[in-house]
């Protein structure tokens, strides 16, 4: 799943102790990063991070070209709920200039099936 979070500390601390709780890690070289505080500060640098984690790959990707800043995407986002958690989801638009910008085989992928159900 790919995410982009606010970029507070005390919203990292969830996040990173989220990922830890579902066995997550981050490889930096051949470190394992798996604490909370080093997964948060991580994330904190601002770049990319891939979240391994049991469930699956987290990916945060505030760092990526063409992903614009949490508030952005906040302000066009819209609420769901996934699993009975209270989550913001970007917009259609911004999702598809992300999915542009990021250009990932995945990507083209996603762009094709947004067109096709017409979103």
């Amino acid at each position: 799943m790919d995410i982009v979070v606010a970029p507070g500390p005390e919203n990292l601390k969830r996040l990173a102790d989220v990922a830890v709780g579902v066995h997550g890690h981050v490889q930096k070289g051949e470190a394992f990063l798996s604490t909370p505080f080093s997964i948060a500060a991580e994330v904190a640098s601002g770049e990319r991070v891939a979240i391994e984690t049991a469930l699956g790959l987290l990916d945060v990707v505030q760092g990526l070209d063409g992903v614009p800043p949490y508030t952005e995407l906040r302000e066009s986002a819209v609420e769901a709920k996934i699993l009975g958690v209270k989550v913001a989801v970007c917009s259609i638009d911004s999702l598809r200039e992300m999915k542009r910008a990021a250009g990932r085989p995945r990507d083209h992928v996603d762009l094709e099936d947004l067109d096709a159900a017409g979103n």
